[in-house]
């Protein structure tokens, strides 16, 4: 079964075969996503230490369960939707046809919208589809990311539709032979909207190719010369910069670069080693991995929000690698995942 440390590394190394960037960086990158892999490894295993054969769905399933959820999900959609509607009143223009508008989006109205990647998620993790129709899903989800796809955001679209195939493979409803086709079809919207993008803005290159290039080139200066020096910032940034006492992180890296009005993605190895320099990608990718492979378990065994969360985390943790885990309702998103793995594990253990 394809899980996520093996996506993780493949397109790190992808990232690295199509950019330019120094030995030492490379090295570094590269090994924060084996490293990665391998944490995830651990997580699963310990999984399994804790929760063995005989008691797989043990201790939890009540809260599991629980039908709200799915109503929570529907809501989630609801309030998502209304925030994208009211986001396009508040800058009177549609961002996707003129990206220069984006930045005058209400960040509280877009954040709002970004509800609708969990909630869809928690829908699919508690209906009960079958089968044959996991092909009306893919048709309902891509309809649903027509108004997300408004705003200008290609990660938006990213994330619902790799948290919506990761949801449906984890409950076995794709088998992995058609991933490369779901894949293929996220890919084709990409390049789409890349286009759009480009058009629009008037101008060139490839649109995938170049968006690489320009952030592993970012990253190789934030680590040839900020390595460690921003002391935290970009991800105290991440958070206060919803408050309105900072600017945002991708913001701060543009500004440190003399770049002013646009924000620059860091790649996430570029963000944890200009805030925590070199070393910290050890603590930084160990606990990730771990945490990751472990939810990943609860998730596979269990379903539930436990899918639904992973669902999420699993698209944000494939963009990471170019844009880094620098928003705070992403933030959220994995720490209500640990304080899922934290809540299964007391759960089993109390049982004992």
């Amino acid at each position: 079964m394809i899980e996520l440390n093996h996506l993780f590394l493949i397109l790190c190394c992808i990232y690295l075969i199509f950019s330019d960037i120094s030995l030492y960086s490379s090295l570094v990158f590269l090994f924060s996503a084996i490293f990665f892999y391998m944490s995830f490894i651990v997580g699963k295993r310990l999984y399994f230490r804790i929760f063995n054969e005989n008691n797989i769905n043990e201790g939890i399933n009540n809260f599991n369960k629980k039908n709200i959820w799915l109503y929570i999900g529907l809501l989630f959609v609801f309030i998502g939707l209304i925030s994208i509607l009211a986001d396009i009143i508040w800058i009177n223009d549609i961002p996707l046809f003129n990206p220069i508008v984006r930045y005058h989006l209400n960040v509280y109205f877009t954040t709002l919208s970004h509800l609708i990647f969990i909630g869809w998620a928690l829908i699919l993790s508690y209906y009960n589809i079958e089968k044959k129709r996991v092909k009306k899903v893919i048709l309902y989800t891509l309809i649903l990311s027509i108004p997300i796809a408004l705003l200008g955001y290609r990660t938006n679209v990213l994330v619902l539709l790799l948290s919506t195939i990761a949801v449906l493979y984890y409950k076995n409803l794709i088998e992995t032979k058609d991933i490369i086709k779901y894949f293929g079809i996220i890919f084709i919207l990409l390049v789409i909207m890349s286009i759009l993008r480009m058009y629009f803005l008037d101008a060139g290159g490839n649109p995938i190719l170049s968006r690489i290039e320009l952030t592993m080139s970012v990253y190789d200066i934030l680590f040839n010369h900020f390595n460690g020096v921003l002391d935290g910032y970009l991800h105290y940034a991440a958070i206060f910069s919803y408050f309105g006492l900072c600017n945002g992180p991708r913001t701060v890296i543009a500004n440190i670069l003399g770049i002013y009005g646009v924000s620059i993605t860091p790649t996430i190895v570029g963000s944890v080693v200009a805030d925590f320099g070199t070393l910290s990608i050890i603590p930084y990718f160990g606990f990730l991995g771990i945490y990751l492979g472990y939810l990943y378990m609860l998730a596979k065994h269990k379903r539930g929000v436990y899918l639904g969360i992973y669902g999420v985390v699993f698209a944000y943790t494939l963009i990471a690698v170019e844009s880094g885990i620098l928003d705070l309702d992403v933030i959220i998103y994995y720490v209500f995942g640990v304080l899922l793995c934290i809540y299964a594990t007391l759960k089993r253990f109390l049982k004992r």
